[in-house]
């Protein structure tokens, strides 16, 4: 676990020393300098690494008013790390002076070492909250941009309406799909039209946390309660006090973290790592995963009462392949909001998009679309652009025969095999449709099939004869 590093700035030796021994070097690692100009000299580099700055303000040579100056007007990304200033004037004025020009925090020499690692603690939490609210803060307006829950397909207008309905109540909701179907936007799509929304919205990825750190991840720990454990954690649960806590690839999750998790769901109330007294939280929890947990549960890999608890409402949401005609709508949403502007797709650049099964779902389709304007050198984005399997399946005119894995190797049977007979459908009505440029009437004698069956087959898959013609 990384520790907290300390600048501490003072052209005393003696007092340098006096602050790191008062501190602790078991609790924060430190760096020391003797003036002014070495400390904004370090604090310039893109890499300094320091979260705080103790900085004297009676220096020889560039002072600790001239210093702060310097240092609040440090370029940003990354802003400057906080700064409290230490003086030793009797008069309170030159210590508001100070703050009012940019310091978080002062302390008038000689002060008591408890005030100083008070001071010193406060500032540095503050600062991490301000941090996790500016990078939340940007998650937000990253979310609010290309990452929308679009779709014109009947498979996604039902979950749509779906999300609408259970938004308004409180219920446990167990969000189910491949990877890259955007579960994590239905997540926080129930969470905004929730009357939680004014509360915290906190996503943990229980896949990419290790199994002896997930119960201190969710639940918090005490000072000590292990190894690198050095200070009070509150847990992602006390986090989302409020709100509402996401737990991505729910299947993922260690059987010993399970039955904790099980047991808070039914006491609302958390107990850290290390002892204590349990605290109530009042969170709303949705879960996700792209696994067959009654599978897993009838192996012995997740708890069946957990699964019992989290599935109060159940949505699966539809792969890419089965909502075909929001392809079009999500890829020219991608490209819209690209680095380049004004970039259209060509039609034969829309026939591959749809002539690809896509099995990365959308967020595959994203890439693909963030790949296409990097190499597109005109205004216009060919097959060519797009990434060599989608060229592929665009040029055989049978993603099939592009040697793609159409499965998940973890499918069962039926789910494999319902999978094959969709990519199957596809791969021969596109092939009809190109061959005959999108006539309907004429793909439809090639097949076989009555007009009227064709077109209900093609809205189905959400293939838009259109743009073959």
């Amino acid at each position: 676990m990384n520790r907290e590093r300390i600048l501490v700035c003072d052209d005393e030796p003696a007092a340098r020393r006096g602050a790191i021994r008062a501190l602790g070097t078991s609790d924060y690692d430190f760096v020391e300098c003797g003036d002014g100009r070495a400390c904004v000299e370090m604090l310039s580099k893109p890499r300094h690494g320091v979260d705080l700055v103790l900085l004297d303000l009676r220096m020889p040579g560039m002072d600790g008013m001239t210093t702060l100056g310097h240092i609040t007007a440090l370029a940003s990304p990354p802003p400057p790390p906080p700064v409290i200033v230490v003086t030793a004037d009797a008069n309170l004025r030159t210590a508001i002076d100070a703050v009012k020009a940019g310091a978080t925090d002062y302390l008038a020499k000689p002060y008591e070492i408890d005030e100083l690692r008070f001071v010193v603690r406060n500032t540095l939490e503050t600062a991490r909250l301000r941090h996790e609210n500016r990078r939340l803060a940007d998650e937000v307006r990253r979310l609010a941009g290309t990452r929308r829950l679009l779709g014109e397909s009947p498979a996604m207008q039902s979950i749509l309406d779906a999300i609408d309905r259970v938004a308004a109540v409180a219920a446990s909701v167990l969000i189910r799909g491949e990877s890259g179907t955007g579960k994590e936007l239905v997540a926080r799509r129930i969470h905004e039209l929730s009357d939680r929304a004014k509360s915290p919205f906190v996503a943990v990825n229980c896949a990419a946390i290790p199994d002896t750190l997930v119960e201190s991840e969710l639940f918090g720990h005490r000072r000590g309660a292990f190894t690198g454990a050095d200070r009070d954690r509150p847990g992602k649960f006390r986090q989302a006090d409020g709100g509402t806590l996401f737990l991505d690839e729910i299947g993922d999750m260690a059987l010993a973290a399970q039955a904790k998790l099980l047991r808070v769901l039914q006491e609302s109330a958390v107990e850290p790592l290390g002892g204590g007294d349990p605290v109530q939280v009042d969170v709303r929890v949705l879960a996700a995963t792209h696994r067959d947990l009654r599978t897993l549960s009838a192996e012995g890999r997740f708890r069946e009462d957990l699964l019992f608890r989290l599935r109060v409402v159940d949505l699966e949401i539809p792969p890419l392949r089965e909502r075909g005609a929001d392809i079009l709508l999500l890829a020219r949403t991608f490209l819209a909001a690209s680095s380049r502007p004004g970039l259209k797709f060509t039609a034969d650049a829309e026939k591959a998009l749809l002539a690809y099964p896509w099995p990365g779902n959308v967020r595959e389709l994203a890439n693909a679309v963030e790949r296409a304007t990097i190499f597109c050198r005109g205004t216009a984005v060919q097959p060519d652009d797009f990434p060599g399997e989608v060229r592929t399946a665009s040029r055989d005119g049978n993603s099939a025969s592009a040697g793609l894995l159409v499965w998940d190797p973890a499918d069962d049977f039926m789910t494999a095999k319902d999978k094959l007979i969709d990519r199957f459908e596809r791969d021969f009505l596109i092939a009809a449709l190109r061959e005959h440029k999108g006539n309907l009437s004429q793909a439809a004698q090639r097949l076989g099939m009555h007009r009227q069956n064709l077109q209900q087959k093609l809205h189905k898959l959400g293939i838009a004869a259109e743009v073959f013609r």
